[in-house]
């Protein structure tokens, strides 16, 4: 199988005529992974950011990181399960830079088990965060990305809610629930001037992975992917950050799946017979 790694990263920051300059986004789940590197892409591209997690010292880290390299960033405790949290963090990126243009939706629960046996309150806890958290915080950011003139909001699924997830508990079904969220949002915010996109990562290699999976798991994911290997956070955020600019500014209601074709290779015969 062909591996496909570019020999060199691209630098950060990759859009033309500064795109992101004088934009404000809250990137919930920024303290690490595909949230953490987004939030560095939008502030290496000029935008102002929310950095935003249920790990206060996480999203302390991220945006002093941040700082340190020359970009705008202020940090907030943020859970998105509590309405309040949400309303706090809004209002800390409203003070901070007098704007919001951009929401990343990147907080997530993961919780695997067999539909049978799991617990219902993992089953609803899931869907209070991956479901009802994405509705709460984007109600409360919609007032300021309508006065925007190019608000936008991503939220970040996974190709387990775009099939069957055997053993995977609620989580490909909240995730089947947040890209049917999407799209209706983004039909009834269209009237706003206001885009709503999802990405659906597939296999990608995070902290997390690295702490629940052995080399070898890792290895055997990579090996199922077309590309040969797994995603790096970096590339969901380019993907990501693309569908936040105003560099896709005719793209709304669309699910993104940003996988190393994984996606297509599990409706290929040859692929199949591989897996």
């Amino acid at each position: 199988m062909h591996v496909h790694d570019p020999v060199a990263p691209r630098p950060r920051a990759w859009m033309r005529q500064s795109q992101l300059d004088g934009l404000a986004a809250l990137v919930a789940g920024g303290g690490s992974g595909i949230g953490e590197e987004t939030a560095r892409i939008i502030a290496a591209n000029g935008g102002k950011v929310v950095v935003a997690d249920i790990r206060g010292e996480a999203a302390d880290r991220v945006a002093a990181a941040i700082v340190a390299d020359g970009g705008a960033a202020i940090a907030v405790a943020m859970d998105v399960a509590e309405q309040a949290d949400i309303d706090a963090a809004v209002a800390a990126g409203v003070a901070a830079w007098g704007r919001l243009d951009i929401l990343v939706n990147a907080a997530a629960l993961v919780k695997a088990g067999r539909v049978e046996d799991s617990d219902l309150e993992v089953w609803r806890r899931s869907f209070r965060v991956n479901v009802e958290g994405a509705v709460m915080l984007a109600r409360a950011c919609l007032p300021h990305l309508r006065e925007s003139p190019c608000g936008s909001v991503v939220n970040i699924a996974s190709l387990a809610g775009i099939g069957a997830y055997p053993n995977g508990g609620p989580y490909g079904v909240t995730k089947a629930a947040l890209i049917a969220l999407t799209k209706t949002m983004a039909m009834e915010w269209v009237d706003y001037g206001v885009r709503v996109n999802v990405v659906s990562p597939g296999t990608v290699e995070t902290p997390l992975m690295r702490a629940v999976l052995s080399p070898e798991d890792i290895s055997q994911r990579a090996a199922r992917i077309p590309m040969g290997r797994l995603g790096r956070p970096s590339e969901l955020a380019d993907a990501i950050v693309f569908l936040a600019s105003p560099v896709a500014s005719f793209i709304t209601g669309q699910n993104l799946n940003c996988d190393g074709g994984l996606s297509q290779a599990l409706m290929s015969q040859k692929f199949n017979a591989d897996l």
